[in-house]
C-alpha cells in the first residue's frame, strides 16, 4: 500500500470511488488537528471511578427517610380506615320462601303484552332487529 502524507490511506475493504467525492471527507480534510493532553485517559478514568463511588444501591433509596415515612403513614391510614368502618354483619335470611310476593297469572299476561309492544316499537325504528317470522309471531 502506497500512502502519501496528503492522501487518505485506503484498504481493500474501504476502496470505493464514490467516497473520494463525499462531502464528509472534504470537511475532515479541512478540520484542524487537536492535540490530546498527555493525562487525558487517566483523568477520564479517575472521573468515572469517582462518580461511580457516589452511586448508592437501589435498595438504599427504599430505606431513605422519605419513603419509609410515606409507607408508615399509608399503613397507619389504612389501619385507621379499616377499624373506623362500622361492623356490619350480613342479614340472616329465613330459608322459608315468602309466597305472599308472587305475581298473579293475569299480571304475566300484561307483562307479555307490554314486552311485545316494546319489541314492536323497536322494530318500527330499526327493522333489522327482528326477522320477518319473528315480527309476524309478535303481531299474531
Amino acid at each position: 500500500m502506497n500512502s502519501s502524507p496528503g492522501k487518505k490511506p485506503k484498504s481493500q475493504s474501504d476502496f470505493d470511488p464514490a467516497l473520494d467525492n463525499d462531502a464528509v471527507w472534504s470537511l475532515l480534510d479541512k478540520a484542524s488537528h487537536v492535540e490530546v493532553a498527555p493525562c487525558f485517559t487517566d483523568d477520564t478514568l479517575r472521573r468515572v471511578r469517582l462518580e461511580s463511588e457516589f452511586r448508592t444501591p437501589w435498595w438504599n433509596a427504599l430505606l431513605a427517610p422519605k419513603p419509609v415515612i410515606a409507607t408508615l403513614a399509608t399503613a397507619a391510614a389504612t389501619v385507621i380506615i379499616v377499624f373506623s368502618l362500622p361492623n356490619q354483619s350480613p342479614e340472616v335470611v329465613d330459608p322459608v320462601a315468602d309466597v305472599s310476593n308472587t305475581i298473579p297469572a293475569e299480571d304475566w299476561q300484561n307483562l307479555e303484552d307490554t314486552l311485545a309492544q316494546e319489541l314492536l316499537f323497536g322494530v318500527a325504528e330499526d327493522p333489522s332487529l327482528l326477522s320477518d317470522e319473528e315480527i309476524v309471531a309478535l303481531l299474531y
